[in-house]
């Protein structure tokens, strides 16, 4: 095979007819799990787009894998694996899992044959390749494109990119992309090279490099070049072309389509961001040939005029004529008023083509028939042309011309029209770096999901994550697999004193957050709140060294909740002034605040009545950890993560705190419990926000028991909105998104919107789902969205074998707004492993 291919520069190609291609790389956007709004735009953005191209420019999205060592390296490239041992273990346990993997990726692209700026050049163009063609035949060094050339190239297609609209983000391809779109598409399902990012230096030779793309051997049904008597047999059973390399024998089968509907509209019309959601990858590349509306007017009017001659030729006839031919007046109408509706509008010749491949031929021709059948039921046909494989091949590749066999497949349609089959719309989940947190299953391999938990304060935005799911969803083993990457990647190279840190409140009886705790990268501080306090979480105590204010406002908080004082009343007040008075002491304490109010109760009737209420509660045995001052008060600076085991206190149930008045007649244990938890919340936040050269996280799972009140909601808000700035952040889970930040409450509202990593978990109540859709920012009345949360995700009734494999599915929502369908993954750590789930028969078996 030899390819027209003379010179790669830049992003520029020469080929030996004469044209230069140039080609950029596009950023894709993903598209169906996005936002109605998202969608709007982006089809906007296409559209514009494509009313700005001129020519004929080629589309091209292309399945590239990924090297599993690369995404490993990654993994650990800002961790300080001297501080993180057990990490880079995790990162040798990565490469073997994901070696086991088929992972692959999607690309995309954009090629567009430079019109020549007058004939002259032109002429000169064709003679020049014809030329060095020539010379290449004859065994001869062609002569090189000249650099004044390809600086006049370079130059007019930076002018062409600077008048298109900017909502499609892309950049100028580079050499070694060009290289790697020809070395991919010859060695698809072999070892293909890796696809470079884009920060390679330039090729060495000035495009000599294109010697090696005509190393390939093309067969049309498959041969054995062994055997040059072998003959391939039924050309209508072998449908596919064989691509053989030194890196061995390429098994693909080519595809064009053929026959769209006679309407349509999205979603169904997306039928390019559809082939990212199959079993298996596919690439494809539209070739289109656009018109100015003008033009196409014309063309609109000599049909117009040959349908009304066509039915004429019916008027004798009593039946009129066929139905077809008013059908074709109509939509020909219709597409002469949109046409010319716009001064922009084109019409766009598209002619698409789509690649499948497999390791043997049946496998190629099984996918090939397995896409054609996928589409049946929506009206889009997908052809094989027999004896066509090897053009349609070259259909595929930039510099190529189009195959005649290609034109016979033409689709006619204006810019909406083809913007709404949405190429360019493949999905891409996380960070550029992190941990491996999870998989997103597109395209027919597995993509990694990178989590770079303190990337949102590096780019002054929130780190916070929420995880949204019912019972058994997998909502609190993805919460772990998130405090583990914190805690394993906190070492940073060149920071001495960073590190991850994580202060948890554990409520299960079960102790499973202090045994994972204690199962991860650190060391671990476990704080139970019981009768047998050990240290004391007295507000006054903590804090009245680093912030009197910070200390006064805890305090007031934890009271009012404690002994139902409204703020601004008589009680509120005096407590409030009772307060301020004992910070002035040189030892601030509860049962110094008891005496004050005591001493003021002479002449107070509110503060000798609080007095009495302080006295009553101290008497309290599950008190003592606030108002006992003779224990030491308790230091969380030093351990990694700080758990407090709190499932001695009893809280009020979601249905008590639903009235005022139910609130009013709670037992005193709940009450004490709800307060004594807002006063472990107030200390966690202050310790994560220590320290900006540590990145902290609080952890609240089932967290309605802070949100529920006021003051917890309001501190909640508080970490959140600081926590950029003091490298923090909060991890919260619930059943309930609305238990997360009420949709009812203003602050709810901001809560919501200072949480950009989202993770909605299966929800089998409708309501819920439909709930954690609104709360994920998508259509909440979606059907297919509802079924996908109801049903889809981590089903029920599985076999267990199978129910393993789909353990941990959700929809993904990441720090850039980004929604796919991702499977969270378990740290490949034997310690966490053991301990990570919460079914109990899982936690207690010996891994």
């Amino acid at each position: 095979m030899g390819l027209p291919i003379r010179h790669i520069e830049g992003n520029l190609v020469f080929t030996t007819h004469g044209t230069t291609w140039a080609i950029w790389r596009v950023a894709a956007a993903n598209y169906s799990h996005a936002p109605t709004t998202a969608k709007r735009r982006r089809l906007g953005a296409l559209e514009s787009l494509f009313k700005s191209l001129t020519g004929e420019p080629m589309l091209m999205s292309l399945c590239p894998q990924v090297n599993p060592i690369a995404v490993v390296r990654t993994m650990v490239a800002d961790v300080d694996l001297k501080k993180s041992p057990r990490y880079e273990q995790l990162g040798r346990a990565v490469l073997d899992q994901l070696e086991t993997m088929e992972l692959t990726g999607r690309t995309d692209w954009l090629a567009i044959p430079l019109p020549p700026t007058s004939r002259k050049d032109a002429a000169l163009a064709a003679f020049s390749a014809a030329k060095a063609d020539l010379a290449r035949q004859l065994g001869l060094m062609p002569a090189p494109v000249t650099a004044g050339e390809v600086e006049r190239c370079a130059e007019q297609a930076r002018r062409m990119q600077a008048q298109w609209p900017t909502g499609v983000s892309m950049r100028p391809a580079t050499e070694a992309e060009i290289l790697w779109i020809y070395g991919h598409s010859t060695r698809r399902g072999l070892a293909e090279p890796f696809l470079p990012d884009g920060t390679e230096s330039p090729v060495r030779g000035r495009g000599r490099t294109v010697a090696a793309l005509g190393g390939v051997l093309l067969a049309e049904g498959g041969a054995d070049f062994h055997d040059r008597k072998t003959v391939p047999g039924n050309p209508f059973a072998r449908r596919f072309v064989q691509v053989s390399s030194e890196w061995g024998d390429s098994y693909q089968a080519m595809l064009a389509l053929s026959e769209m509907p006679e309407a349509f509209a999205l979603p169904g019309a997306a039928y390019l961001q559809q082939l990212d959601d199959l079993a298996y990858p596919v690439d494809w590349a539209a070739r289109l040939v656009i018109t100015p509306g003008v033009t196409a007017e014309a063309k609109s009017r000599k049909r117009a005029r040959h349908l009304k001659a066509q039915a004429e030729e019916y008027q004798g006839d009593p039946a009129g004529p066929p139905a077809a031919v008013e059908k074709h007046q109509a939509d020909n109408e219709e597409f002469r008023d949109r046409l010319a509706s716009s001064a922009r509008e084109v019409e766009i010749r598209a002619m698409v083509t789509l690649a499948v491949w497999g390791t043997t031929p049946d496998d190629a021709q099984d996918r090939a028939a397995a896409l054609a059948s996928d589409f049946g039921a929506t009206d889009y046909t997908f052809a094989r042309p027999v004896g066509e494989q090897t053009n349609l091949w070259h259909a595929m590749l930039p510099g190529c011309r189009t195959p005649r066999v290609l034109t016979g497949y033409a689709q006619y349609l204006l810019a909406r029209d083809f913007a709404m089959s949405m190429p360019w719309c493949g999905s891409q989940l996380g960070d550029d770096r992190g941990g491996l947190f999870g998989l997103q299953v597109a395209s027919g391999g597995a993509r990694p999901v990178l989590l770079d938990p303190a990337r949102g304060p590096r780019e002054n935005a929130s780190a916070s994550m929420a995880f949204i799911g019912e019972l058994g969803a997998g909502k609190s083993v993805a919460m772990k697999s998130a405090v583990y990457n914190v805690l394993a990647r906190g070492h940073q190279p060149g920071k001495p004193h960073s590190r991850g840190r994580a202060v948890i409140v554990d409520r299960t009886k079960e102790e499973e957050w202090a045994r994972f705790a204690a199962a991860c990268p650190g060391t671990t501080q476990l704080i139970r709140i019981d009768q047998n306090a050990e240290v004391s979480l007295d507000p006054l105590r903590l804090y009245v060294k680093d912030s009197p204010k910070v200390a006064a406002r805890f305090c007031e908080s934890f009271l009012t909740l404690l002994l139902g004082v409204k703020p601004m009343d008589l009680e509120g007040v005096a407590l409030s002034e009772a307060v301020q008075a004992v910070l002035e002491h040189p030892e601030p304490s509860m049962r110094a605040l008891t005496d004050e109010l005591t001493r003021r109760g002479s002449e107070d009737a509110s503060s000798r009545n609080l007095a009495r209420k302080l006295k009553a509660v101290a008497r309290k045995d599950l008190a003592a950890v606030v108002f006992d001052d003779q224990l030491p008060i308790v230091d969380t600076a030093r351990a990694d993560s700080v758990v407090f085991l709190v499932n001695s206190l009893a809280l009020p149930k979601k249905s008590e705190l639903a009235s005022d008045h139910r609130i009013e007649r709670l037992e005193f244990e709940k009450v004490l419990g709800r307060s004594l938890m807002y006063l472990i919340a107030a200390v966690a936040r202050e310790t994560v926000m220590r320290h900006k050269d540590e990145f902290g996280v609080a952890v609240f799972d089932e967290c309605w028991w802070l949100t529920s009140s006021d003051e917890g909601l309001e501190l909640l808000l508080e970490l959140m909105r600081d926590g950029r700035k003091h490298h923090a952040a909060a991890y919260v889970g619930s059943h309930d998104p609305d238990d997360i930040g009420p949709a009812n409450s203003e602050k709810g509202a901001i809560i919501r919107g200072l949480i950009p990593h989202r993770l909605l978990f299966r929800q089998t109540t409708r309501t819920l789902a439909s709930r954690g859709l609104e709360f994920l920012g998508v259509d909440a009345t979606d059907a297919d969205l509802l079924d996908l949360v109801t049903a889809g995700l981590s089903p029920l009734g599985l076999p267990d074998e199978e129910k393993l494999a789909r353990a941990g599915e959700c929809l993904y929502r990441d720090l850039l707004g980004r929604i796919g369908l991702m499977k969270v993954l378990i740290p490949h750590d034997p310690a966490v492993m053991r301990v990570i789930h919460t079914t109990p028969s899982d936690y207690r078996t010996a891994a």
